[in-house]
């Protein structure tokens, strides 16, 4: 799997009633990969997929590009949600607004992490049920 793979199988459990646009912008650097939005709020997300490193103690950090971290930096600025969700076989792990740009373990990314349908549940009651 991909990043491409990733994104499409959390749109497979999306509910239909979320807007969601899937963002190819070659004109403009660090543009989210995708955009959500329902009566109850909006949502940003850039997408990250890795192969998980073995050692629990490994450090990771997401490749985020520096037009990347001040785009998605602005729009929390902006009072907009923004979450990177950092995918690797079938499960993710979502990070919010400021806490974005950190590093973690191999363990401490797997602890917390979400199958790809619960991820798209946390965008769907984001996005219909606020929250």
């Amino acid at each position: 799997m991909n990043e491409h793979g990733f994104i499409k199988a959390v749109h497979r459990h999306l509910s239909p009633e979320v807007y969601r646009w899937k963002i190819h912008d070659t004109y403009t650097g660090g543009v989210p990969d995708a955009f959500y939005c329902g009566p109850a709020g909006s949502l940003w997300v850039e997408y990250k997929y890795i192969k998980l490193p073995k050692r629990k103690t490994t450090v990771i950090t997401f490749g985020l590009s520096e037009l990347q971290q001040i785009w998605l930096t602005k729009m929390s600025d902006f009072q907009q949600t923004t979450i990177l969700a950092v995918g690797w076989e079938q499960s993710a792990q979502v990070f919010y607004g400021p806490h974005i740009h950190k590093s973690v373990t191999q363990d401490e990314l797997v602890r917390n992490s979400l199958l790809f349908k619960e991820l798209a549940a946390l965008i769907t009651q984001h996005c219909l049920s606020g929250g």
